[in-house]
């Protein structure tokens, strides 16, 4: 991919430090995202996040669907009861910042990919475009290409590892529920069943 104008004026957005993408998105994670906050935290997986439905009008089922046994699913970070995320405190900010999943860390670019998993495109977030959140990202300094390109690298390769476990996981008759799949990705559970 070649840095150009539009590129380069993207890069330059700066977060305005609003938090509404902290409260009005889901955060899809992967293990190692995962992994990192468990470490940071010292909260058990099972509580840090929660799946998400496919709604079954969906005709976009990306490959980081997994099976259980009640249906497919895709694993997010947890939120609290008003719908913000659970590492958003009023005062604080992010208390996990230095462990965000990589999705927290490439916001607000969207990375475009192709079937070969190459990073094709930078866009800006389409929950932005859209209008689902009233972000306050501004074009001020922003970070240099290679820093967030170093980043977008990094999210690509984990990603892509997790997708690996994710057709692991698929290939297997019984498919279990959600600790059993955490297990799988080497997770402690402590709660007994969680859908």
């Amino acid at each position: 991919m070649k840095i150009n104008k539009r590129i380069s004026k993207l890069l330059k957005l700066e977060c305005g430090q609003c938090s509404s993408c902290c409260r009005d998105i889901q955060v899809d994670i992967t293990d190692a995202d995962l992994i990192r906050l468990v470490k940071h935290t010292g909260i058990s997986a099972d509580r840090l996040v929660r799946l998400y439905g496919h709604n079954k009008n969906d005709r976009d089922i990306e490959s980081d669907w997994f099976n259980l046994s009640y249906g497919k699913r895709a694993i997010v970070l947890n939120k609290k009861r008003n719908g913000d995320c659970i590492f958003l405190e009023r005062d604080s900010g992010c208390i996990a910042y230095e462990a965000r999943p990589m999705t927290c860390r490439i916001f607000p670019i969207c990375v475009v990919y192709d079937e070969d998993h190459d990073i094709v495109n930078l866009e800006k977030s389409e929950v932005i475009t859209d209008k689902t959140i009233t972000c306050t990202c501004s074009g001020k300094t922003g970070q240099t290409y290679e820093d967030f390109m170093t980043i977008a690298r990094q999210a690509r390769k984990e990603h892509a590892l997790f997708l690996h476990m994710i057709d692991k996981w698929n290939s297997q008759t019984d498919n279990g529920n959600k600790n059993d799949f955490l297990r799988f990705l080497g997770f402690k559970v402590l709660t007994h069943t969680s859908k």
